[in-house]
């Protein structure tokens, strides 16, 4: 909505400047072509603000995109849940969805987890090369510490500065980690091995394995 307002302040600005600046007889001509002009040129800004604003949230529960704003349709995703008493203050209030852009231009209140989805990512084949893309949208966020076991592939130790053995049981026969839900199935792969789809959803919540 931010975005929608400033750009709408900016034609309207320009439009003024250019009818103050021509003579007076030429003011109105002046301030219609330099109106026309700005205006298209922010047409690309205006539709993407529009579909923001109007987007619905997808009520299919079979759908990986459910929940999710249905303009990421076909687009890459990934959310990243953190548990009650960890999540950034900024996240509190519910799931925030944030653009590839970085604007956080809906929140859902009634989801049953508090943090993030950052989507509308096309292009990405493997799940490291999208995660990395989601984390730097906001990465004082969602920043990641990882150990490289080489050929084995990565460990997620923490994402923004959440530890899941400080979160949850960590021990002989248990062990809490960052765990991977691609497309609403817990991924067999780690991230570094992940092959996606056009319209991959990928998951990132704390859970706990026993053995």
């Amino acid at each position: 909505m931010s975005s929608l307002i400033a750009t709408f302040s900016v034609v309207a600005l320009l439009t003024i400047l250019g009818y103050l600046a021509a003579k007076e007889e030429y003011r109105l001509k002046s301030a219609s072509i330099v109106f026309l002009v700005v205006l298209l040129l922010s047409l690309s800004t205006l539709s993407t603000e529009w579909s923001r604003m109007t987007s619905e949230l997808v009520d299919n529960d079979e759908d990986p995109h459910y929940g999710l704003p249905d303009l990421w349709d076909g687009k890459q995703v990934v959310c990243f849940h953190f548990p009650d008493d960890a999540t950034p203050s900024e996240f509190a209030d519910g799931r925030h969805h944030i653009d590839y852009d970085g604007t956080d231009f809906k929140t859902d209140k009634n989801w049953n987890n508090t943090g993030a989805c950052v989507g509308g990512f096309e292009g990405y084949e493997e799940g490291l090369d999208l995660l990395n893309a989601a984390v730097e949208v906001r990465t004082h966020l969602f920043g990641l510490n990882i150990t490289d076991y080489g050929d084995l592939g990565i460990f997620i130790n923490s994402i923004g500065g959440v530890d899941p053995c400080i979160q949850g049981p960590c021990g002989d026969n248990i062990w809490s980690s960052w765990e991977i839900y691609h497309n609403g199935v817990l991924s067999l792969s780690g991230i570094s091995t992940l092959t996606l789809n056009d319209d991959s959803v990928l998951i990132f919540q704390i859970g706990t394995t026993t053995w």
